[in-house]
């Protein structure tokens, strides 16, 4: 009986000492994290404007493929290249590592053997410079397991090398694409020496091997770094070797032009010899275009080529699944691909959407520069083509001083006098939600300038036009209604920064003015506007927005056209196409009402909840969850709730709304996230 007891005194002693045990090993490993931090704090100074020499080589090897590839972005230059299996790509470059790790690459000399000089799944430059000692290896990408604040996220094991150092082991608590497993070598004091990453990053499998600068200046920054890594989709599977070494000696005039394509050039900066399998891609590639050249001196007759293949395919096939892109020392320009699945949206209520963005710009000198960015868009459930072009002049970017001009067709638009006309005839028989016959195309001319008074104040003043035209004109003559509306109005707006990194309050006035263009319509607006983004630890964000607007004069003909509570065909979010805005709520509403009240707030978080979804949950990156209100006339007080989840396919935001806290409808929305960073 005794012996009994005992043993269940021992064994509650155990259970009762094994939590203590556990959790004293797990704090015991996080102290290195924290002084990994206290490190950074320390030792390395906030990067802004570092310049560096970057010597960048990778090895693509071709090992399945099938007619899917040449419609995946920048991976099509390897379809269609005479059976060609294994590529190099060598460039030496100039790299400007600005604030929070991100980076401007230049390619200063290049030697390839790809066509065209391209550079084959440009992702791979995200994965030769990560950041271990920030919350993300990859801005923004991937939770690093050296940051104190993801330890939550992963598992860890300590030991001590020869040499005193810490050899900490890592890996993820349940699998998911935003973490990693590997090890680190760490000095006691908190320095990171080298490292070992297995991961996947946007649909590329790696292994990175980094070795980190051996100057206190420079240990933040790697000093060389390996990366094997695999792609592979829907059949196609592309392997890839990447080394690359910083702080090169070597450092090359500005005065040279952007890339220059020479091997011989290359020859003489290379830091990293070529390996036998290196040289003999460059012999198959030499002996190739030598082959090409003397069967071009045999033959008298030219070999005739297929112009329809050059046109189609060559000259647009290429320009339709990548981007049109020219850069020279003052102008540059981007047309996003014509054929872009990412541009690409639906939602319940505004059916199928596609877009397309064009960037350009043209520099008189360092203060004085051009920039035009049009976006184009069309919406199959309305069938309306949509556009803005803002064209902006800045004179003066030390105090945001600029002049802009912006045109655009906007977003269709009601009149209450139109609607009040139609009702008084049909009575509540005819739904003009469905019908749409009250509806107007807004014309809209915009012109302002901007300038920054104080750090903390902006103005800006000047005019705004607007040209309403009847979508069904007959029906409005039918109702004795006008089938065209102009107004003229001056604007005055005030833009405040309250304190650093606080919230932005904006304040527009406009007041309309008869006779000016054919301008008919007297009104006087109002509105406030705030907004405000707070980053949380743990690459966590927090939104705020809340405003309200109110008509103090109008005319009987006028249009309610809020600055900042309207539907939108052309949605700019926080940081998605939802974050601030409202899903569910119809632009009739918008139009209708004199004044308005409005909040939003969302949360954003990595790995919030979706992740403990079985086998699904690994897959999802990103979610959020939305709330907003709003308080217009003729309408109970409305809200709505939202969750959305993002992954490497797709991010789906699923909506619900209320009046009055009575369940009213849900709406889901979606977007394509396939090869967005390629």
């Amino acid at each position: 009986m005794k012996c009994g007891k005992l043993i269940i005194y021992i064994v509650l002693g155990i259970l009762t000492g094994m939590p203590s045990i556990v959790f004293g090993r797990e704090k015991k490993d996080s102290l290195i994290l924290y002084r990994i931090h206290d490190y950074q704090i320390n030792h390395i100074n906030p990067i802004d404007s570092i310049h560096d020499n970057v010597y960048f080589k990778v090895r693509y090897n071709i090992e399945h493929r099938n007619p899917i590839m040449k419609f995946i972005p920048s991976a099509h230059v390897f379809y269609h290249s005479d059976n060609i299996r294994e590529y190099l790509r060598e460039s030496y470059n100039k790299v400007i590592f600005t604030k929070g790790h991100k980076f401007d690459i230049t390619n200063q000399v290049v030697s390839t053997n790809i066509r065209g000089n391209r550079r084959g799944i440009p992702a791979l430059l995200d994965l030769i410079t990560p950041n271990l000692y920030e919350a993300t290896i990859y801005n923004n990408h991937i939770l690093s397991p050296l940051s104190k604040y993801n330890k939550r996220f992963y598992r860890y094991k300590q030991n001590k090398d020869s040499n005193g150092n810490i050899r900490l082991e890592f890996r993820p608590k349940t699998f998911n694409t935003q973490l990693m497993s590997g090890y680190a070598i760490i000095r006691p004091d908190g320095r990171i020496l080298r490292s070992v990453l297995n991961g996947e990053f946007d649909m590329i499998n790696f292994r990175t091997e980094i070795q980190q600068g051996q100057n206190d200046s420079l240990s933040f920054m790697p000093s060389y770094c390996t990366t094997a890594a695999t792609f592979k989709f829907l059949g196609n599977r592309i392997t890839a070797l990447v080394n690359t070494s910083y702080n090169n000696k070597t450092t090359l005039p500005d005065s040279i032009p952007q890339m220059i394509i020479s091997r011989e050039m290359m020859d003489t900066l290379r830091t990293i010899p070529l390996s036998e399998a290196d040289k003999e891609i460059y012999a198959r590639y030499d002996e190739r275009i030598k082959a090409i050249e003397e069967a071009a001196r045999r033959d008298t007759v030219p070999k005739k080529t297929s112009l329809l293949r050059k046109i189609f395919w060559d000259t647009i096939g290429e320009n339709l699944v990548t981007p049109i892109a020219a850069e020279s020392e003052k102008v540059y320009f981007r047309l996003s691909p014509l054929v872009n699945p990412l541009q690409l949206s639906w939602s319940d209520h505004r059916g199928f959407r596609y877009k397309i963005n064009l960037r350009s710009g043209y520099t008189f000198s360092e203060h004085r520069y051009l920039t035009f960015n049009p976006n184009f868009g069309y919406n199959f459930k309305f069938k309306e083509f949509y556009f803005t072009m803002p064209l902006r002049m800045t004179y003066n970017p030390k105090r945001n001083g600029y002049a802009e001009i912006i045109y655009g067709n906007g977003n269709r638009i009601t009149n209450g006098t139109v609607a009040d006309a139609i009702i008084a005839v049909h009575g509540d028989t005819l739904n003009l939600e469905d019908k749409g016959i009250d509806l107007f195309t807004d014309y809209h001319l915009k012109a302002f300038n901007n300038i920054m008074l104080f750090d903390w104040l902006d103005i800006e003043s000047g005019f705004v036009y607007h040209r309403r035209k009847a979508i069904y004109p007959e029906a409005m003559m039918e109702y004795g209604v006008d089938t065209e509306y102009r107004s003229f109005a001056l604007m005055l707006g005030a833009k405040l920064r309250l304190w650093n990194k606080g919230p932005w309050v904006s304040i527009n006035w406009e007041r309309g003015l008869k006779g000016i263009n054919k301008s008919t319509i007297d009104y006087e607006s109002i509105e406030v506007d705030g907004s405000w983004k707070m980053p949380l630890t743990g690459l966590r964000l927090l939104n705020f927005r809340a405003g309200g607007g109110i008509y103090t004069r109008r005319a009987q003909d006028y249009f309610v056209d809020f600055a900042h509570f309207r539907d939108n065909n052309l949605p700019e979010g926080w940081d998605d196409e939802w974050s601030g805005n409202f899903e569910l709520l119809r632009s009739r509403v918008y139009n209708l009402s004199k004044y308005y009240l409005r909040f939003n707030c969302s949360y954003d978080q990595p790995m919030m909840i979706g992740f403990l979804v079985p086998y699904l949950g690994k897959f999802i990156e990103r979610e959020r969850f939305y709330l907003g209100s709003a308080i217009v006339e003729r309408s109970k007080p409305y809200f709505e709730l939202g969750y959305s989840f993002t992954n490497r396919y797709i991010s789906i935001c699923m909506f619900a709304g209320f009046k009055n806290l009575k369940y009213q409808e849900i709406g889901f929305d979606f977007e394509y996230e396939l090869f967005r960073r390629w």
